[in-house]
């Protein structure tokens, strides 16, 4: 392989590394809690205040397969997860 080949490999993974740290650090999520008709709470997260990608995920003890799942989520997509016999409604944003 060729110093110029190499240089450029390494550039290109240097290049999706920092888009992922700057894709994770822009997201933005709407989460709604729906425990029953009259016991809703909605909250915006905004990625930017934390130090690692799905920290408030983590924080909230929501389960590694849970946390993928939204991870992969696009813009504008809507999931609904269960933890506790609990409706947790995510919506990504940003």
């Amino acid at each position: 392989m060729s110093i110029s080949t190499s240089l450029s490999h390494t550039f290109k993974r240097i290049a999706k590394a920092v888009g992922e740290v700057i894709e994770f650090q822009s997201r933005i999520w709407i989460i709604n809690i729906h425990e029953g008709t009259l016991n809703d709470e909605s909250f915006i997260i905004n990625e930017d205040s934390f130090q690692e990608p799905m920290q408030w995920m983590v924080k909230r003890k929501y389960s590694t397969e849970m946390i993928d799942k939204v991870d992969m989520m696009k813009r504008s997509q809507v999931i609904v997860l269960i933890l506790n016999n609990v409706e947790h409604r995510l919506i990504r944003v940003k």
